[in-house]
């Protein structure tokens, strides 16, 4: 999906191409509150390299090439998002953000963390350059997005999109090519063709009625040819349509979150399981989650990798214990104090607590015991029919409590 506007993520030999705005022609800052809200539930993804990171992902999750710590993602992010809430523009956005960067030494030329093999390489950080990067591809992919999430609630009466150019004194030959396409909303173009198409790209869309449409004429939707691209980082084969960069293929208003979880469910449920355990303890206890915790991000997190004995215990086909938004912001009112920290309680206990299996003629259920000065009690539920295992809930119990229930009928201990 157009790279996102994670348009932050560069390595060397990637520089983006500068496009520079025709003289006296200037964005107004202003933004819709669907842009807002779209880069607001975005969460974080550390990366070293913008090619780690698929179009799907960038939908969903905010990137930033070599900002591989929690403090960096989240200082670019709250200023990117103020630029987007206050329509701030690059002078301001790089004056806010160069020196939170400099005093967390993100800046200039230092070390970074690969994710990919754990090894410290050198690597340019923050810049200028960079940062009017990041400015410009996620404030225009934001925006784009946002727009995306208008049409579709307006396309009854404005069932057509029209491709423009943007303010570029140069444009890409493949971009001006498609300068007046007129096309229906739903037309499938639009899946990878819907602008920003490449770093630095200003193209839009223009929505029209059908009476403008058929004044303009209707285009017929053309073909998509594509072209070989090898990710130098992961050595990925991918067809990327011919024109569009790399990264930027898919329309981020499209590629929702249900796209985006699944993704990532798949890719813990093949990944060796040491590796899928750690990237679900980061997933639980990151931004995102705290945001379901508050009740401001809808869907779902994957939490926890179940032991391959206690997968086979339960007869599970899957290891991945996912979460609903619903299940944390109730966990949080009940329980005002959990958080990240608890979250990450749960999941050792998960990957080393105390268990059992209570079987029930409608499913089974996985216990854990949460130890501690004021013991936890989980319950993971396991939906056969589906494949899926559920953090259903949690609430404080007794050592001695725990000891009871191992007592009853149905139960089977699965770890001491």
């Amino acid at each position: 999906m157009h790279s996102l506007w994670e348009g932050l993520l560069l390595e060397p030999g990637a520089e983006m191409t500068d496009h520079p705005d025709r003289p006296g022609y200037s964005f107004n800052d202003g933004p819709p509150p669907e842009v807002s809200r779209f880069f607001a539930n975005k969460g974080l993804q550390p990366s070293f390299s913008w090619a780690d990171v698929e179009p799907e992902e960038h939908a969903v999750a905010f990137a930033v090439a070599k900002a591989g710590t929690v403090d960096v993602l989240s200082t670019i992010r709250d200023e990117v998002q103020r630029a987007i809430d206050d329509g701030l523009p690059f002078r301001e956005f790089q004056r806010n953000l160069q020196p939170r960067l400099e005093k967390l030494g993100w800046w200039g030329f230092g070390e970074a963390l690969d994710p990919r093999d754990g090894q410290r390489r050198a690597a340019r950080l923050g810049t200028p350059r960079r940062l009017r990067t990041i400015f410009d591809a996620n404030l225009r992919s934001a925006r784009a997005a946002g727009q995306w999430e208008r049409i579709q609630r307006t396309k009854d009466a404005l069932p057509y999109l029209e491709y423009r150019l943007g303010p570029s004194e140069r444009h890409r030959p493949h971009h001006e090519a498609k300068q007046g396409l007129v096309l229906p909303a739903d037309d499938p173009f639009w899946s990878q063709w819907y602008p920003p198409n490449g770093w630095g790209c200003k193209c839009w869309v223009r929505q029209l009625t059908e009476a403008e449409a058929q004044e303009r004429g209707i285009s017929d939707s053309p073909p998509v040819p594509t072209r070989e691209w090898t990710n130098r980082r992961t050595g990925e084969i991918k067809q990327v349509p011919v024109g569009i960069d790399p990264g930027w293929e898919r329309n981020p208003g499209r590629v929702r979150q249900a796209a985006m979880e699944k993704l990532l469910r798949d890719k813990l449920a093949a990944a060796d399981p040491t590796v899928a355990r750690t990237v679900a303890r980061d997933v639980a206890t990151s931004w995102r989650v705290e945001r379901m915790f508050a009740g401001q991000a809808p869907g779902t997190v994957p939490v926890a990798v179940l032991s391959e004995p206690v997968q086979t215990a339960l007869g599970a086909r899957t290891p991945i214990v996912q979460m609903r938004d619903d299940v944390a912001a109730k966990l949080r009112r009940k329980h005002p104090e959990v958080g990240a920290e608890t979250l990450a309680l749960f999941v050792d206990a998960i990957d080393h607590g105390p268990a059992a299996v209570q079987t029930s003629d409608r499913h089974d259920t996985l216990l854990f015991l949460v130890p501690g000065d004021k013991p936890w009690l989980l319950a993971i539920k396991h939906l056969a029919e589906k494949n899926e295992l559920w953090l259903s809930t949690a609430h404080r119990t007794e050592l001695r409590k725990w000891r009871a229930k191992l007592r009853r009928p149905g139960i089977t201990v699965v770890r001491e």
